[in-house]
């Protein structure tokens, strides 16, 4: 609906055939029949004449005569005088202003002569007129009347001239263009209308297309994200409409294709550019090849280019980039038309550079809207995340350096996985570092922290369960509090599934408690991505490659395997989309990256036993010529 009204402002308010009064006539009309019309003119005249009979109406002030008659009772006049006054003024018509003095002279006649001259001033002070001229009636007995004259008629013969080419249209012109049928004012407008609603919505319906694809195939975006895509292309939509008015170079709606390509994908991003491309050139019908190549070739390539620097001040040098290239376009589109080179053209060129410059600026300032009220994650938002710097990973390192220490080796772990099958490996890694925040809240109370006692040997193993359990849905409150994306909840909330913590499981048992194991699992969900499932896998493996006393390669793999095949016993990833194929390549990955961890690092003698070896009588030698040897 909103397109439509958009394209309609373009099309159905800026008419090119409409004929006004005051414009040049764009053709000689010439009356295809012959007809009678109305000869304005000599109408008027009649009208006027008609008008000028009817009188002026004057009605009663209630007000003015209260008060009149108030003042006369109030007056030291003789009665007979006195009665005459109150008659006048009890007329429904009223007294008017020509009537005063006789009525005045009269009332004088009426009183003693001795009095006379003094009544005479008295009431020259006292009387007002109380029957005032009506205006809006007068015009309306006016207006009717004029109304109720027949039109003069005049007769044009066929093929007589209304109007020469170049004359300029008056109203009898335009009475007799409409009566002859050769100009319908009414009928054009509504034909204008309807075609554009039609060919608006076509032209909707046919954009919308790509847009529902691209929404279809997503699985990040959701109702309030879609909201947010469709109403900024609307309004950047708006604004270029308004902006075109001024020039049509500056083109700045490439900043939409740079955020759906960010917030999105490249595809998306080239998709929304296409459209807003196409949409762009409909938008300007008198320059709709240049605004359609300028369009293409700002938005094409700045969707293409905004990804490619892992940093926000990419999207200005992706936009600027993207300005050349149109600028080179409109160029070649010049010369291809034939024209030279001249001082208009290098200021439509600087135009064009501004508005890519601006419409780097607006991406700019818009991605952090987007990422906070919409709760979209970006890869510059995920890298900004993994600093060890950002605050909630500082807390981490700082409050529980081995959870700190467990995440890095986990994301190191599936990012690599994660890689190696197909996902978004940067996001898994983002994931994995923040997966155990939960533990900040107790972390003495997990063995990674602990020094040396253990605080579950002296609680029960039900409470050891809830403070384990409670990191997952302290880590979600911990996300929430720092406005962290809420796709990483997923990781904190999926990395455990409904596995149970068979260690204080056992415990239970062997103190004689009979509670089934259904008291003793994550209350899950199950991981249900890829990158949550690797995270459930890598977890697992890696918390157990520490009890390895000797780990080898093969021991390392045999572990590995074991883990895999107790989660797919207890379909810990029945909801998620890894294959058998997708499992031996996480295993491979794990097994290769494992074995480079916890490989044995070589025993180096000491000081003390060197010398022995050598003999008192020799001289200690520093480091015996060797470059020391760091990552064994």
């Amino acid at each position: 609906m909103m397109l439509t009204a958009l394209f309609y402002s373009v099309y159905g308010l800026n008419p090119q055939n409409t004929l006004n009064i005051g414009q040049a006539s764009p053709k000689t009309f010439k009356t295809p029949i012959s007809l009678n019309v109305i000869d304005r003119l000599q109408t008027e005249r009649k009208k006027i004449a008609a008008m000028s009979q009817v009188q002026t109406i004057f009605l009663t002030d209630i007000d003015l005569k209260q008060l009149v008659v108030n003042e006369i009772i109030s007056l030291n006049l003789t009665a007979t005088a006195q009665d005459y006054l109150l008659t006048q003024y009890s007329n429904p018509k009223g007294v008017k202003q020509q009537d005063l003095k006789r009525i005045i002279n009269m009332a004088v006649a009426l009183s003693p002569d001795q009095n006379k001259r003094n009544v005479k001033l008295l009431l020259s002070k006292r009387l007002i007129a109380t029957s005032v001229a009506n205006a809006k009636l007068t015009q309306a007995a006016r207006d009717a009347t004029a109304n109720s004259i027949e039109p003069v008629m005049h007769n044009l013969e066929a093929g007589e001239i209304i109007a020469d080419k170049g004359e300029i249209l008056s109203k009898d012109h335009m009475l007799a263009l409409q009566a002859s049928g050769l100009y319908n004012i009414r009928a054009e407008i509504a034909n204008r209308f309807l075609k554009t609603i039609i060919g608006s919505l076509l032209i909707s319906f046919l954009l919308v297309l790509p847009l529902i694809h691209i929404i279809m195939r997503n699985e990040k975006l959701n109702p309030n994200k879609t909201a947010f895509l469709l109403g900024l292309t609307i309004l950047g939509l708006f604004l270029q409409r308004v902006v075109l008015d001024f020039s049509p170079f500056f083109i700045f709606i490439s900043f939409i294709a740079i955020l759906v390509a960010v917030l999105e994908d490249e595809i998306s991003g080239v998709f929304w550019a296409i459209w807003l491309a196409v949409a762009l050139a409909l938008l300007d019908p008198d320059g709709t090849i240049f605004s359609l190549i300028i369009g293409l070739s700002t938005a094409i390539p700045a969707a293409i280019l905004a990804n490619r620097f892992r940093s926000r001040p990419s999207l200005l040098i992706a936009s600027l980039s993207s300005g050349l290239i149109a600028a080179v376009s409109y160029v070649l589109l010049i010369l291809v038309y034939g024209s030279n080179f001249n001082v208009l053209l290098s200021y439509n060129i600087l135009i064009i550079l501004a508005a890519s410059f601006l419409a780097g600026i607006l991406a700019l300032g818009i991605l952090p809207l987007a990422e906070s009220a919409f709760d979209f994650y970006t890869e510059f938002r995920l890298i900004e995340l993994s600093d060890p710097n950002s605050p909630l990973l500082k807390r981490l390192l700082l409050e529980a350096a081995g959870t700190y220490q467990h995440s890095l080796i986990i994301s190191n772990l599936v990012g690599e996985a994660v890689n190696e099958i197909g996902g978004n490996s940067l996001l898994a890694r983002v994931g994995a570092l923040y997966h155990d925040v939960g533990k900040l809240k107790r972390p003495r109370f997990f063995i990674e922290n602990q020094s040396n006692e253990n605080p579950h040997d002296h609680i029960s193993p039900h409470l050891s369960y809830l403070i384990i359990t409670d990191h997952v849905r302290y880590g979600m409150k911990l996300l929430r509090k720092y406005k962290l994306p809420s796709i990483l909840e997923q990781f904190v909330n999926e990395h455990h599934g409904t596995t149970v913590l068979s260690y204080f499981y056992k415990r239970a048992l062997e103190e004689g408690d009979n509670s089934e194991e259904l008291n003793f699992r994550y209350p899950g969900p199950k991981p249900r991505t890829k990158e949550t499932a690797i995270l459930m896998l890598a977890d697992a493996v890696e918390s157990a490659s520490r009890s390895l006393a000797d780990p080898s390669q093969s021991r390392i793999r045999a572990l590995i395997d074991q883990i895999f095949e107790v989660r797919l016993q207890d379909n810990q990833l029945s909801e998620s989309p890894l294959n058998f194929s997708d499992l031996e390549i996480i295993a491979n990955s794990f097994e290769r990256m494992l074995t480079a961890i916890l490989h044995r690092r070589i025993s180096y003698p000491s000081e003390e036993e060197i010398k022995s070896l050598e003999g008192e009588d020799n001289a200690p030698r520093a480091n015996h010529g060797e470059p020391a040897i760091s990552g064994v």
